[in-house]
């Protein structure tokens, strides 16, 4: 089998600078002090970050060399934070604010729809992708080309072509574009677990609750956000030749792009 995997993510391995502290503590939520799980917390642009876990916690070390740097912690239904490398390390506790979000109306109306997959379609299993470090935070992503105004975007599909790992757990994220063509900022309003019951083979996530309608192209990404052990061991169905890859090694981090090899997350879309 050939493991595109090496030449498709992280091909710089984590920052190795010494000295360095660790920066660990507890993200709640500012109204009911509950933990906050899944946030993203991370040197903004610098491939240093993680995803808090189950209990809010994170723990990440970060290099001296980047203490004048910015961090910023951000989820989906919570106004995010930038703070300083140094405040951070000073906090123990950091607690983050809901932010009020509505769902956007949408006008209903009788008529023959037209259905299209967009992204990379494949099931291939002969040519795979996928992570190859552990690192929280770290997202793949590919671009969706939106050809008519209010496409419904009704279904989320990728193949797990091997898995030796226990279980997967992921975040699905989707992205608007930037003016030079990468992932710029999170449009969904709910956070989108996806926690495949199979070790294998096509993974569908049913959109349609969530009333996606984009008028323009977007990214749909897949996030690792939780320690699942070594990644590797998970791939995915992929194109040597496909819309391009676009990945990040952790959170906050800034966009990469691999072309044309395409890993295979594709999307069911109406319009």
């Amino acid at each position: 089998m050939l493991r595109i995997t090496l030449i498709l993510f992280f091909l710089v391995s984590g920052i190795q600078i010494f000295p360095q502290k660790i920066c660990k503590g507890i993200l709640a939520d500012s109204a009911t002090n509950a933990p906050v799980e899944f946030a993203n917390i991370g040197v903004i642009g610098k491939g240093v970050g993680t995803v808090t876990n189950e209990k809010g916690e994170y723990t990440f070390i970060i290099p001296d060399s980047l203490a004048d740097q910015k961090i910023r912690i951000s989820l989906i239904g919570y106004k995010s934070i930038t703070l300083s490398v140094n405040k951070l390390l000073s906090l123990n506790k950091v607690l983050l604010a809901q932010e009020a979000t509505s769902l956007d109306e949408v006008a209903v109306t009788v008529k023959k729809l037209k259905v299209k997959m967009l992204g990379n379609n494949t099931r291939h299993t002969s040519v795979v992708g996928g992570f190859t470090e552990n690192n929280l935070g770290a997202e793949m992503a590919v671009k969706l080309d939106i050809k008519n105004p209010k496409t419904h975007l009704r279904k989320f599909m990728v193949n797990i072509a091997t898995n030796s790992l226990d279980k997967a757990l992921f975040r699905l994220n989707i992205y608007s574009v930037d003016e030079k063509g990468y992932p710029k900022e999170n449009i969904l309003k709910h956070n989108i677990i996806i926690e495949p019951k199979e070790k294998t083979g096509l993974v569908e996530v049913d959109l349609k609750p969530y009333g996606i309608f984009v008028d323009e192209d977007v990214f749909v990404a897949l996030e690792w956000i939780k320690d699942l052990g070594n990644a590797q061991g998970l791939n995915f169905s992929t194109k040597l030749v496909g819309s391009g890859t676009y990945f990040r090694k952790a959170s906050q981090d800034k966009w990469e792009k691999t072309h044309p090899v395409g890993v295979g997350l594709h999307v069911e879309a109406a319009y």
